[in-house]
């Protein structure tokens, strides 16, 4: 499976041809707001003595939640999390940079502590890994269109014989070619979907939220955020299948992490909102 797949999932977007268009809010997502604050001890700790810092495993290219920038310093909005998240725990860490399928070998080896993204709580995942609770931002499927564009997708079923832009080698592409064929446009890089989208090569792009979000804040794209393609899926910090005192060590600093503000102002620096709050439209923030 690739890196993308592990964080995007195959997300089942066939059915939502039966939601009424009354049913779909747009750009509604879901954040926890959990309060609570526990005490951290021994694993995470004892491992910090052991090696200095923790080693916390982060993608190459994965903007804007893990990216190098100009200077090739890795840097983004997961990464922000993850300093705050080891301030709570009193403990250092390093970032560990590289592919999705070596970093879920490097926690079963115990070369990294936790992968710094949140994980779609798949079947498979949950074999894999404990999924730690509760996650910092929703994941969610959302339908990009151009502005100027009033026309409801709230199914692929809606985007036979449309040009739709996804991002390649993921369970979004895999699922868009069975249900729209050829009209299924992948591209390595979301981003130069979405400049194509603005430029109305494409008549929508599927991607996460606050990924497209994000875009088309930096890039000024003249493009909304339209009908959410599936719930929110469940998501989570990734942790090595079995260690339980770490997974509620680190559900303690979320909780923490929700409750006293520091989620939001991380959120406002990349995404100019408070992502721990549902968002109505690209314009308007609650």
């Amino acid at each position: 499976m690739s890196c993308a797949t592990a964080l995007r999932g195959h997300f089942m977007i066939e059915g939502m041809n039966t939601l009424a268009a009354e049913q779909v809010s747009r750009r509604t997502l879901l954040f926890q707001a959990l309060a609570g604050l526990g005490a951290w001890v021994a694993p995470l700790c004892a491992q910090a003595q052991a090696s200095d810092a923790l080693k916390i495993g982060f993608l190459n290219h994965y903007p804007p939640f893990s990216f190098k920038d100009k200077d090739g310093v890795q840097k983004g909005f997961d990464l922000d999390v993850m300093v705050r998240v080891c301030q709570i725990l009193g403990v250092a860490f390093v970032p560990e940079v590289d592919g999705m399928a070596s970093l879920k070998q490097k926690i079963q080896t115990g070369q990294i502590s936790w992968i710094g993204h949140q994980l779609l709580a798949t079947p498979e995942n949950r074999r894999e890994f404990d999924l730690v609770k509760p996650s910092y931002a929703a994941i969610q499927l959302v339908c990009v269109q151009q502005e100027d564009d009033d026309r409801d997708f709230l199914s692929l079923d809606d985007l036979v014989g449309k040009k739709l832009g996804v991002l390649a080698n993921t369970g979004i592409e895999e699922q868009s070619r069975q249900a729209i064929g050829k009209s299924t446009v992948a591209y390595p890089r979301i981003e130069d979907a979405l400049a194509d989208l603005a430029r109305k090569k494409l008549d929508a792009v599927l991607e996460e939220s606050l990924i497209a979000d994000y875009f088309i804040e930096r890039d000024r794209l003249p493009l909304r955020l339209a009908a959410p393609f599936a719930a929110p899926i469940a998501a989570g910090l990734a942790v090595r299948k079995g260690h339980r005192e770490m997974q509620a060590q680190l559900s303690s600093a979320i909780q923490t992490l929700l409750k006293d503000g520091s989620l939001r102002k991380i959120a406002e620096k990349w995404f100019g909102y408070d992502v721990s709050r549902p968002r109505v439209s690209h314009q308007q923030s609650n």
